[in-house]
């Protein structure tokens, strides 16, 4: 076994996890990144009451002719066309808090339904089926056996 001496010790390459050296020197006293993840801003939700008080502080702003209504929306972190959106809908009465989730266009929803409706109709077809074969079985059992059992199920009725 063929061993190297060194003079001294900070002649011997730096290693680095047991690996050789990559030619950059460790540096004993720096700090590890950070691992806590930063969580991101989840998307503000306005409320019907929020959109009004908008609405209402920009006609008060075009009414005074003090501040600048883009300064104002600057300040909120809106833009114009939410504004005029709001101000259409408010009109028609359908202003109201924006609705989470996937969007549904109304041909899908309806052809949800006509798929849930068709799965109701063979269900409902299929016991239909077998009730009428237990019907057509119950008249068969009844012919071959005779009266007899019609004249129990009239006398049992009577009881």
């Amino acid at each position: 076994m063929i061993t190297h001496k060194h003079e001294s010790e900070s002649e011997l390459p730096e290693r680095e996890g047991g690996l050789r050296s990559t030619g950059v020197q460790a540096d004993s006293n720096a700090q590890k990144p950070d691992p806590e993840v930063i969580p991101k801003s989840k998307r503000r939700r306005l409320t019907r009451a929020y959109k009004e008080k908008v609405l209402r502080t920009v006609e008060e702003i075009k009414s005074d002719g003090s501040q600048s209504v883009g300064a104002y929306l600057r300040k909120e972190g809106l833009y114009f066309s939410a504004l005029s959106k709001w101000s259409r809908e408010l009109k028609n009465g359908s202003l109201r808090e924006k609705k989470t989730g996937p969007k549904q266009s109304n041909r899908e929803a309806l052809a949800l339904e006509n798929k849930q409706l068709r799965r109701k109709l063979e269900q409902t077809e299929k016991k239909l089926r077998k009730t009428e074969l237990i019907v057509d079985l119950q008249k068969k059992l009844s012919t071959v056996l005779g009266d007899d059992l019609t004249e129990n199920c009239e006398n049992e009725e009577e009881l």
